[in-house]
């Protein structure tokens, strides 16, 4: 393959990294990066006509077209810095169609950019902004901030011939700004904004531009540049009255505007630069006119009226030859040239003027452009922060999806799905651990220290977990004290006996939790797959058998799962599972106890109690039940089947009208749900039960597990109007000050303070003592007393002694169906009071 440039037979990938390496070198050697583009033309298989290709050899593909744009562009490039325009007007729309069709809107912001330069030069200012202002919205659209510095420019240089000075100075800085330093393209702008400020008087800083400017020019060898540099700074130097300086900047201004190479002469029939000879010329015989070398002067500004090809360059020389011609002492010349001179400057002003006009409508659609394409890119931005959040949001919710949010855990939904996939994975001869751990006692830490202490306990439990697993493994949180781990790829079952001893070390150390320091203990039950259990309910399963014989045996401890795991707990699950679907299907019941007044026994209401008729096991006490209701949270669901039906009673019976309460007990979960009141409220209005009927009994410890959220829950049930009664006073953490300051309108003693009330007891002195500062510690603080389970007449008569208010037992009454709790009622009731149907249906629940 031949090597020498422009040979056609290059190959076709030769030719466009050529195209490439040419883009460089325009400014310093356009005439010879002209020709060696029109050499390989042919050989880019051109489809378009150009006043320099032949006709095409081959139908061109899309690479070979924008191959073809790329040249016609430099080609026009070329030919205006050869001062061609016609020729480059040619190559620039030719690439500027072929470029737009092909979507390369770089290519055809420079082909506009060269298109706006040509019709600035030919006086049409008005097509030359359009053009420039389509070019610069491409290039904003592109985010090309070089390209958008070098048209800016290119519109500063269209003012600046426009002698829109000060606009023209805005966009020259503007330009210069996004544009990278000691470049060519960079030393043009300076170039521009140097002769910009020699307008405008600020000589210094022009010189400065212009020294910046020539040092790029000389080290990157770009004779057309540098000759405008030269010519620049000898315009400043004739202005600052330094005229050997000015002459020699003239000199160089004048050689370097000449042909180098005579093959440079034949590409294009046109001057290198054809405004810098003439201008150098101008300078040189204004510099001898002032130095007083007449005949240098008239030989300078001869040669300068010779070359002169602008009316304001040709203005000028008139001027200076009147003044010459008036050295000369012949006044008629002089005179002559100063009408010359005038008449030129009156068309180049009418021209201006005319041009500026022009020029307003295409600044004004600019700044609308401008403005919309500003809008635009904030859209896009904006846009781009918006999917950007979308997809952080997503992540996110993902994330937030499958966690626990207070440890960052797996929450029980990803868990299983990661331990299903391990299980189905599994390799033969591999093991697969998965262990259950519960924090002991955290009931009593909460109820000790706060619920803030017991998130940061289970929060740093959960972060030792994490730590002491490794990276493939798997921690996860199943409820609030019950933690989960799946260990994969066991090699042996002993070790997943001896992780679970390391836990339990790592579980137990000391841990600060605030103010406070805690020493946690875990009960652990592990199990190993495949040999326990195929499938994750049942490894589930039973590893909690093995976690609860954890417990049972003393807690603070690792049991493995064992084939004999005690039947009660096997009986434990299967009576919870009962439950779930008594309670789904209405079959608890409600036993109503009535509550009678001291002295006198005259009934002031009821408590309603349920009960639990298992189909098979008979009647279930609810010391049995509640706790597993609690611990599945099917506590929520009870709960609120308990309050509906115990207040559609109490209507049915119509207690507001008789005076009478119907109580309700209320559980911890139960009363910390965020909507409690609010489904109190629902519950009373759906009923029309006047709210002062309903009394909400409550224990000691559900009040401390969060006083905060309890006081504003109590506060909202007084504002409602709902009667609040403190149960099983004094059996718990007794606060007199939390009594003082919440809104309690009942205090119950509860049965075990009556259990000595009885002279025949050893402690009947001091189970009196206490009953009575009880009593008198709730009067005190306008609270009613009601004492539970009174069994015998003396202890009747011991409460009515001490002034209690209100006493509830099997002495009195025992809780009763509803068709046997009505005969409670004062005689005289309607037939529209019989009682009825109490069971719940699902629809209730």
């Amino acid at each position: 393959m031949s090597t020498s440039q422009g040979s056609p037979t290059w190959l076709r990938a030769d030719r466009v990294a050529r195209l490439e390496v040419l883009e460089t070198q325009i400014l310093a050697r356009p005439a010879e990066v002209y020709a060696e583009v029109l050499a390989l033309w042919p050989g880019l298989s051109a489809a378009v006509p150009s006043p320099a290709s032949p006709a095409p050899d081959s139908c061109p593909g899309p690479s070979e077209l924008a191959a073809q744009a790329t040249a016609l562009q430099l080609l026009s490039r070329c030919a205006v810095l050869l001062g061609e325009d016609g020729a480059a007007a040619n190559h620039a729309e030719t690439g500027r169609r072929l470029a737009h069709d092909l979507g390369l809107r770089s290519l055809e912001a420079r082909c506009l950019e060269v298109l706006g330069v040509v019709r600035g030069r030919q006086g049409d200012v008005k097509q030359a902004a359009w053009l420039l202002r389509r070019s610069l919205y491409l290039l904003h659209a592109l985010g090309d901030t070089p390209g958008q510095g070098q048209l800016l420019g290119r519109v500063g240089d269209l003012l600046e011939r426009l002698e829109e000075y000060p606009q023209a100075l805005l966009f020259y800085r503007a330009g210069l700004a996004q544009l990278p330093a000691a470049r060519p393209v960079t030393a043009a702008v300076q170039v521009g904004l140097a002769r910009t400020l020699h307008q405008l008087g600020e000589y210094a800083e022009s010189q400065e531009l212009a020294a910046q400017a020539l040092a790029v020019c000389q080290e990157g060898g770009l004779p057309q540049l540098e000759a405008q540099v030269q010519l620049q700074q000898a315009l400043t130097q004739l202005a600052l009255g330094e005229l050997d300086a000015s002459r020699r900047h003239a000199e160089q201004a004048q050689a370097l505007a000449a042909p180098r190479h005579a093959e440079q002469a034949q590409v294009l029939a046109a001057p290198l630069d054809h405004t810098v000879p003439g201008a150098a010329a101008w300078v040189l015989g204004e510099a001898a006119l002032v130095r007083g070398d007449l005949a240098q002067a008239r030989e300078g500004l001869g040669r300068a009226e010779e070359l002169a090809n602008t009316p304001p360059l040709l203005a000028r020389v008139r001027g200076s030859q009147s003044r010459l011609y008036e050295q000369l002492g012949d006044p008629a010349q002089a005179l002559r040239c100063l009408r010359e001179q005038r008449e030129l400057e009156q068309q180049h002003r009418a021209r201006l003027a005319e041009q500026r006009a022009g020029l307003l409508t295409e600044q004004i659609r600019y700044e609308v452009l401008r403005r919309e394409a500003e809008l635009q890119r904030k859209r896009r931005n904006e846009r781009a922060r918006a999917a950007s959040a979308l997809r952080e949001t997503r992540v996110e919710l993902s994330r937030q999806a499958s966690h626990d949010q207070l440890t960052g855990l797996a929450n029980r939904s990803f868990f299983y799905t990661r331990a299903r996939q391990a299980l189905d994975l599994l390799a033969p001869g591999r093991s697969l651990g998965l262990i259950v751990a519960d924090i002991d006692h955290l009931k009593v830490i909460n109820d000790r220290f706060g619920y803030a202490v017991g998130d940061q306990l289970i929060t740093e439990l959960a972060r030792r977990l994490r730590e002491a697993v490794r990276p493939g493994d798997l921690v996860g949180r199943l409820s609030g004290d019950e933690f989960v781990m799946l260990l994969s790829d066991l090699a042996s079952p002993g070790d997943l006996r001896r992780v679970a001893e390391r836990l339990l070390q790592q579980l137990r150390e000391p841990c600060v939790c605030g103010t406070e320091l805690v020493v946690p203990t875990v009960s652990l039950g592990y199990v190993v797959a495949p040999q326990d259990g195929g499938d994750v309910e049942l490894l589930q399963k039973r590893a909690d058998l093995a976690l609860f014989q954890a417990k049972a045996q003393g807690r603070n401890m690792a049991v493995a799962f064992a084939g004999d795991m005690s039947a009660e707990e096997q009986e434990r699950r299967q009576l919870r599972q009962d439950l779930h679907h008594a309670v789904r299907h209405g079959q608890l019941q409600l036993h109503y106890q009535g509550m009678f007044l001291l002295p006198g026994q005259r009934l002031s209401g009821f408590e309603a109690l349920v009960r639990w008729p298992h189909p098979e096991r008979g009647l279930i006490p609810p010391d049995r039940f509640i706790a597993l209701a609690e611990e599945s949270r099917l506590i929520l669901d009870l709960g609120r089947w308990v309050l509906n039906e115990a207040c559609r009673q109490a209507r049915a019976w119509q207690l507001p009208e008789r005076g009478l309460t119907m109580a309700v007990n209320v559980s911890a979960l139960q009363f910390e749900q965020s909507d409690f009141v609010a489904g109190v409220r629902v519950c009373l209005e759906q009923h029309g039960l006047p709210p002062h009927t309903l009394v909400l009994e409550l224990t000691e410890s559900m009040v401390h597990r969060d006083p905060r959220l309890s006081k504003q829950t109590l506060r909202e049930l007084k504002a409602l109007g709902v009667q609040v009664a403190m149960d099983d006073f004094g059996t718990g953490y007794s606060s007199l000050s939390m009594l003082k300051s919440l809104p309690f309108g009942l205090l119950k003693i509860d049965r075990e303070f009556l259990q000595d009330l009885s002279s025949a007891s050893e402690q009947f002195a001091a189970s009196q003592q206490f009953i009575e500062v009880m009593v008198r510690l709730a009067h005190n603080l306008q609270m009613r007393v009601v004492a539970e389970g009174v069994e015998t007449a003396e202890q009747y008569d011991l409460l009515c002694g001490m002034g209690c208010d209100e006493a509830q037992g099997y002495w009195l009454a025992r809780p009763l169906p509803p068709a046997e709790a009505a005969a409670l009622l004062p005689t005289g009731a309607p037939d529209s009071l019989r009682p009825e149907s109490s069971g719940p249906s699902p629809s209730e629940n």
